[in-house]
C-alpha cells in the first residue's frame, strides 16, 4: 500500500509540474477517448457513456477553470471535425442534435465540480458524492431540456434523465471514492 501511495504522489507531482495548457489538452483528449465507449439505448437518442466520469475527474483534479477549459477544448475538437463525440461523431451539427445540451452541460458540470470542491473545506466522501451528484443532475437537466425540442417536453425527462439517473449515481460514488483516495494519499 505504501508503494501505491508513493506512486500516486509521484504521479500527482508530475502532473502538477506540467504547464496548464498541457494539462487542459491532455484532459480533453482523455474525454474524447472515453466518449468512444458508448452503449446505445433503443428507447432514447441519448447513449450511455463514461464521459461524465472523466468530466467529474477533470473538474475535481484540475479545478473549476482548467476543468471547464478542458471540456471546452474537447468540444472545440469535435466542432472542428475530430471524431471525439460519443461513438466517433463530430461536427457543428452534432451540437444541434438531441445530445447537444449534454455537451454544453459537460462544461457546466466540470466547472461546478471544481468550484464546489475548491470552496468546501470538508472533503468527506459524503460531501464529494453530494457535489458530484448535484453536478450530474445539473448536466442531465440541461441535456434533458435541450432534448425536449426533439421528443417533447412531456417525454424529455423520461428519455433523457430518469434512465440514466441510477448509473450516474453509481458513477458519482465511484468517482467520489477515487477522489477521496487521491486526497488521502497527499
Amino acid at each position: 500500500m505504501k508503494t501505491v501511495t508513493l506512486k500516486i504522489n509521484q504521479s500527482k507531482a508530475a502532473l502538477a509540474t506540467l504547464p496548464a495548457a498541457v494539462q487542459i489538452v491532455l484532459a480533453s483528449c482523455i474525454i474524447g477517448i472515453c466518449a468512444q465507449i458508448k452503449i446505445p439505448l433503443y428507447f432514447t437518442p441519448v447513449p450511455l457513456t463514461i464521459t461524465t466520469c472523466v468530466i467529474m475527474l477533470a473538474g475535481a483534479l484540475l479545478g473549476s477553470r482548467k476543468g471547464a477549459l478542458a471540456v471546452l477544448c474537447y468540444l472545440a475538437q469535435g466542432w472542428m471535425g475530430l471524431p471525439v463525440f460519443a461513438g466517433g461523431a463530430s461536427g457543428l451539427l452534432h451540437f444541434m442534435g438531441p445530445t447537444g445540451g449534454y455537451l454544453i452541460g459537460y462544461v457546466v458540470q466540470a466547472f461546478v465540480v471544481g468550484w464546489l470542491l475548491e470552496k468546501k473545506h470538508d472533503k468527506s466522501i459524503v460531501t464529494i458524492s453530494g457535489i458530484l451528484l448535484a453536478s450530474t443532475c445539473l448536466e442531465m437537466g440541461i441535456g434533458s431540456l435541450w432534448l425536449a425540442q426533439f421528443v417533447g417536453i412531456e417525454s424529455c425527462l423520461k428519455l433523457g434523465f430518469f434512465p440514466f439517473f441510477f448509473i450516474e449515481v453509481v458513477k458519482a460514488l465511484a468517482i467520489a471514492t477515487l477522489i477521496k483516495f487521491f486526497n488521502k494519499s497527499n
